[in-house]
């Protein structure tokens, strides 16, 4: 259904008005959709879990903060407004880039130039036609860091091997294989992996994210002996408003059973 043309100029300030006194503090338009950027970054922390997994599921944070821009652009007169937050078939990526919110890293991640790459995206798609905004012609430093320095050897010039990349294979279900098993133990993480993003120049002086729900509540580490007595249920009331409870408990009991065998062989971990 074609959308209606109502005071593009007008809604959109009206939408960008709005997504402001909600506290969006990096957002844009690309054909079709409104798209927002949420920044996660906590300075000075380290962990063995990825940083976008630290704090309240994103997932559930950032359809929260976007049913407000939806239910404004119904009023305006859209026929629909569906919120996506790393759901669906949508590349949300493609989306920040296209509503001009960055540009591509070496490592494929989408790099803002006041956020870098530490984000989740979320966007509003609907059928008013709202003039987009222009994506970046720039692209990022090209130093090579993110290749030379991934733990799996997951990147390099020619694509991304996702069975090298630690973060899919720490989420990945059942037994690993002794190579996969390695990279977990070398990588240091039970969950995820942020070295490519660590390394980034991009990301070399960022603040703490000003959204303070990414800052409360927040679970840097886990050991084995959190998950001791856990029942399936038990560890969905304990875990279940994190991220990384979404593969369930035997993946990460898994994963730090790896750990603490290197370790108690006394393999180290990568620096």
């Amino acid at each position: 259904k074609a959308g209606r043309v109502v005071a593009m100029s007008d809604i959109k300030e009206r939408i960008s008005a709005l997504a402001r006194s909600l506290g969006f503090v990096k957002f844009g338009f690309k054909e079709g959709a409104f798209v927002a950027l949420f920044p996660y970054y906590v300075k000075g922390e380290s962990g063995n879990i990825s940083m976008y997994a630290r704090g309240i599921d994103y997932h559930v944070l950032a359809e929260k903060k976007l049913l407000p821009i939806a239910n404004e652009l119904l009023a305006l007169g859209a026929d629909f407004a569906e919120v996506h937050a790393d759901k669906g078939a949508l590349d949300d990526r493609r989306a920040a880039y296209e509503a001009g919110l960055g540009f591509y890293g070496k490592n494929g991640m989408l790099i803002c130039e006041e956020l870098g790459s530490y984000f989740f995206i979320g966007q509003v798609v609907h059928n008013l036609e709202i003039t987009p905004d222009v994506p970046f012609t720039r692209h990022c430093l090209g130093c090579g860091r993110c290749i030379e320095l991934c733990t799996g050897g997951a990147l390099s010039d020619s694509g991304f091997d996702i069975e090298r990349c630690v973060s899919h294979i720490s989420q990945k279900k059942g037994e690993l294989l002794e190579s996969e098993k390695n990279l977990i133990l070398r990588s240091g993480m039970c969950w995820g992996c942020d070295r490519c993003q660590e390394v980034c120049p991009h990301n070399a002086r960022l603040d703490t994210t000003a959204m303070r729900e990414f800052t409360e509540n927040r679970i840097t580490s886990l050991e084995s002996r959190d998950f001791e007595g856990l029942t399936n249920r038990t560890f969905k009331e304990k875990f279940g408003s994190y991220a990384f409870s979404w593969r369930g408990k035997a993946v990460l009991v898994r994963n730090l059973a790896i750990l603490d065998e290197g370790l108690g062989k006394g393999n180290k971990t990568d620096e």
